[in-house]
């Protein structure tokens, strides 16, 4: 038998119409969905409310915020003023340190003189006009440069004036190994002025102050100076020697 084609059969069911039961149910599940909203938020407000302070708490939060506030200013001040006294003791330290260098050097100059004082009345008297070396300072400059300053000085009473030479070594340490230099070597030319010699002429009543700029060899520690000087006249023709420690440079 011949098959025929067409379109596909679907069975069919009669349901009653009822649009009062659809709208209940509609209306049920529209009133879930706000009950839900409803509770979650007062779940929400629920727990914020748990959480927050009460009044005495905070008010006892305050009071530890004010002391803990108190304490740390207490501790700033007395930080403050404990600072300020390091800082006068630093101060006064630093001045004693000076005042003990300068005693020291002027110590040194004074036992240099006895010395001298002493040669000078000895029946063997080769400084008769008693020449001597007075005060030796070395201050820092910038540029890793020095200040050097010495005080050479006549002891002898009566105003004749003293001519002569002075020779001036800086001895030290470079490489483990003693080395001398001449302090003309150390001494920086100024522009427009006169190089220092390696013999510094000397001339004066009373006393002479030498003083330039020197730069010191990298590597090279000095340790004291060895000065002479030798007069000018054929009378006393005696050369003066000394010797010098090399000053903390301030």
């Amino acid at each position: 038998m011949a098959k025929v084609k067409g379109s596909p059969v679907y069975r069919l069911q009669v349901v009653p119409h009822r649009p009062l039961k659809s709208a209940l149910i509609g209306g049920a599940f529209a009133l879930l969905v706000v009950a839900a909203l409803i509770a979650t938020y007062k779940y929400a407000e629920n727990k914020a409310s748990n959480e927050r302070l009460t009044i005495q708490e905070a008010q006892e939060l305050r009071e530890q915020l004010a002391k803990a506030t108190a304490e740390i200013t207490d501790l700033r001040r007395e930080q403050t003023k404990y600072q300020v006294s390091a800082e006068v003791d630093r101060q006064a330290g630093e001045d004693i340190r000076k005042k003990v260098l300068d005693l020291r050097e002027e110590n040194a100059a004074l036992q240099r003189d006895i010395d001298v004082l002493r040669i000078m009345t000895s029946d063997k008297n080769k400084n008769p006009k008693g020449i001597s070396f007075g005060v030796f300072s070395v201050d820092s400059l910038p540029d890793n440069k020095h200040q050097l300053k010495l005080v050479v000085q006549k002891l002898a009473e009566g105003d004749d004036e003293f001519t002569g030479q002075l020779r001036f070594m800086v001895v030290g340490q470079r490489d483990g190994q003693e080395v001398k230099i001449s302090l003309h070597e150390l001494a920086v030319t100024k522009v427009d002025s006169t190089p220092l010699s390696e013999s510094i002429p000397l001339s004066f009543k009373f006393f002479q102050n030498i003083e330039t700029e020197i730069v010191l060899p990298e590597g090279f520690t000095p340790i004291r100076v060895e000065l002479s000087v030798k007069p000018d006249s054929s009378r006393n023709s005696a050369v003066v020697e000394g010797q010098l420690e090399w000053p903390e440079i301030k």
